[in-house]
């Protein structure tokens, strides 16, 4: 049945054109047979472009990864970069000390040989003095021409033993100096290439991350471009999907398209007579809600005597509950609508509608409706393929939004 058929108006041509190109089976087992076929087609474009998006979003988070992994080997990078300066600079400080110790070394030998000079003279002047009794005071004495020559000469002979002595302590303390020094710069020299066998493992560590973290980016960039390769798969997939999903629909359009009009026939009209339950009542009630609860009290009426004009009609079943759920007929029942209205309960209007149905006060005689913007996008799309337009092949009344039609 060709009510309920709300599709874009490019779609809707396409599908007239099929309709009108090749012979349709005018059969309820294949209008249901196609309809299940187009309702699997359309669960498998869904399939498929959920699983797109999902290669998509998992692209997106390897893109994402990747780019954390760049910056990651870009920060190591200038890491290793901070480690080797480091690393120079302690060479040169390294350098430097070494150098300060050789100075060192040379000044404590050049003290050493002072030392030893001054040790040496003191050792002749000893001599000397020893082996010409110089030392001896008796001799000094008797030697004196007076005691004041004598004491001159014990205070020469004590100022060279002092000057021998401050020069020694002199040289000494020198040497203890530097010893300290190079003690120093000896401990330092070791820090100093402790230091160095550290920063040179922290870049070793930094290098071996720097690898790894490369390594990581390959694999990432490698599964982003399997992703890119798997959308692209995907893609031609969903196009094919959706070309097979248009066909078939365009097929159940058509073989609806034929039913209809093969259950197409004189009517007459209902006019009364049904004898129905509380029940029926109710599902009618619900249907006119479900179909034009907005379509005013002519329009509601309309809906309700389609129905009671299809019990009437020997193409259709006899019963209000066999018309409104035979397969494929109303949109409202096969989305669950209608359901959820009787469980809720239908509303007065709609109420009084179905009853005055059923009691025979009907205003049209039509056996189909839909709405009057497809009716004229199915006619105009029909003439513009050189064919006989729906209108013109039809004769109905538009009340409000709806038409409500017969086959000539």
């Amino acid at each position: 049945m060709k009510r309920h058929f709300r599709i874009g108006a490019v779609a809707m041509l396409i599908a007239c054109l099929c309709v009108y190109s090749s012979p349709v089976q005018a059969s309820q087992a294949e209008v249901d047979r196609l309809k299940e076929e187009s309702e699997n087609a359309s669960q498998a474009v869904d399939d498929i472009a959920n699983q797109k998006k999902a290669v998509e979003d998992s692209k997106n988070a390897l893109e994402n990864q990747a780019n954390s992994l760049s910056g990651q080997i870009t920060d190591l990078n200038n890491k290793i970069s901070t480690v080797t300066g480091q690393i120079s600079n302690t060479e040169e400080d390294i350098a430097l000390a070494e150098a300060d110790i050789e100075v060192l070394e040379q000044q404590m030998a050049e003290v050493q040989a002072d030392l030893d000079s001054q040790k040496d003279s003191m050792k002749l002047r000893i001599q000397y003095m020893y082996e010409n009794k110089s030392t001896n005071t008796l001799v000094n004495l008797l030697e004196s021409g007076s005691i004041s020559e004598f004491l001159q000469r014990l205070e020469y002979m004590a100022q060279i033993a002092t000057y021998d002595q401050d020069a020694i302590d002199d040289f000494a303390e020198t040497q203890r100096q530097l010893t300290e020094t190079q003690t120093a710069l000896e401990t330092r020299q070791g820090e100093l290439s402790a230091y160095q066998d550290n920063l040179e493992s922290q870049k070793s560590s930094l290098g071996t991350l720097v690898s790894n973290t490369s390594n990581a980016l390959n694999t990432t960039n490698t599964q982003i471009e399997d992703s890119k390769e798997a959308i692209e798969q995907l893609e031609k997939q969903l196009e094919e999907a959706k070309a097979y999903e248009k066909r078939i629909q365009q097929q159940y359009e058509s073989a609806q398209v034929a039913l209809a009009e093969k259950l197409a026939g004189e009517s007459g009209g209902y006019t009364g007579g049904y004898s129905t339950t509380d029940e029926e009542t109710l599902l009618l009630a619900a249907l006119i809600q479900a179909e034009a609860d907005n379509q005013g009290s002519a329009g509601r009426l309309a809906v309700g005597s389609v129905v009671m004009n299809r019990v009437a009609s020997g193409s259709f079943p006899n019963t209000v509950a066999g018309v409104i759920y035979a397969s494929g007929q109303f949109a409202p029942v096969t989305s669950g609508r209608v359901a959820m209205i009787l469980a809720e309960g239908p509303n007065s209007g709609c109420q009084y509608a179905a009853s005055q149905a059923i009691a025979g006060n009907t205003n049209t005689d039509a056996l189909f409706f839909c709405t009057y913007s497809y009716a004229q996008s199915l006619h105009d799309s029909q003439v513009a393929a050189g064919q006989a337009g729906f209108l013109d092949r039809t004769s109905g009344t538009v009340i409000n939004a709806h038409y409500f039609y017969n086959y000539n």
